[in-house]
């Protein structure tokens, strides 16, 4: 009976997998509760039920919060953008019910946040009630930095939500099971590249919400099965920083990109993914730590 529950709940995290990743790149749409169930293969009746049993969040608030929180990145890191435009961008039907909706979530409104000081020594506490407290960061710095245009890159994937900064064994552990898998469906091959990919805006996201999928390049589409599931890593510009990183350096990496490079680069962020590239030539003699590239998906600044 453990088996069989197993297997099904599997299934189920698969097909919310699938709706999650298909709310993701269509924010600026209507979302309809037909339509996200029938990507589920779920009952209208029971859809939304499920997708709070196993997520512990409600649909509604999951799309609320992905519309909010895209809209407080690109508030931060486009000060050029209009706020009306974002609003619209992330699928808020005006200004009013995205400034109430706003000022709910994070307690202040979307011009203060856009008045914030330096990316390196501010940061909201949006988790809790929107006070604004005072941390200097950390940096490791890259030992290359580079400008890349990349195509996109067919993967399969194992997601994890909830916190995971910092928390080494938690990837190990994704890694092996994906590897597992991609090796019990001869999915490994001498090219093949790994990815951690992440979904979510960093300190804009409370962190039992997170979301990280560990992934691996695939030659050709793949359908999911249960956890493990299939999506793109989008083309395109990316930064790219490639650091040298024992286990405990990966947020002073991720520092250096988005508070010390990217506000002085000349570029702004956009909305595809963020991710890690783990090269296979990845350690470098009588160095500590593995190599790791950081790719930040970026727009000429407007």
């Amino acid at each position: 009976m453990e088996l069989i529950f197993n297997e099904s709940r599997q299934i189920y995290i698969s097909k919310i997998n699938a709706v999650q990743d298909y709310i993701e790149k269509h924010l600026e749409d209507e979302l309809h509760i037909e339509q996200l169930a029938n990507i589920a293969c779920f009952s209208v009746f029971h859809f939304q039920r499920i997708y709070h049993q196993i997520t512990g969040e409600s649909l509604y608030s999951f799309i609320k919060r992905l519309r909010l929180e895209k809209a407080a990145f690109l508030i931060r890191s486009n000060r050029s953008l209009p706020i009306l435009d974002i609003a619209l961008t992330v699928g808020f039907s005006n200004q009013a019910s995205f400034a109430k909706a706003f000022k709910e979530r994070y307690g202040i409104n979307a011009s203060q946040i856009r008045k914030l000081n330096d990316l390196d020594l501010i940061k909201v506490n949006y988790s809790t009630n929107g006070k604004v407290f005072y941390e200097k960061e950390h940096y490791n710095i890259p030992i290359d930095l580079s400008i890349r245009s990349k195509e996109p890159t067919k993967v399969i994937y194992i997601r994890h939500i909830g916190s995971y900064k910092g928390d080494s064994h938690l990837f190990m552990g994704m890694f092996s099971k994906l590897y597992d898998y991609a090796s019990s469906q001869n999915l490994i091959e001498k090219e093949s590249a790994w990815f951690a990919a992440y979904h979510d805006y960093g300190d804009l996201t409370m962190e039992n919400k997170l979301r990280v999928s560990v992934c691996m390049s695939i030659a050709e589409d793949v359908a999911g099965v249960g956890e493990f599931g299939s999506m793109h890593l989008e083309g395109g510009k990316y930064a790219v920083g490639k650091f040298l990183l024992k286990k405990d350096e990966y947020q002073g990496a991720w520092n250096y990109m988005f508070s010390k490079w990217l506000p002085e680069s000349g570029y702004i962020p956009d909305d595809r993914i963020c991710f890690e590239h783990y090269p296979l030539e990845g350690f470098i003699e009588g160095k500590e730590g593995r190599v790791v590239e950081i790719f930040i998906p970026i727009a000429p600044l407007k």
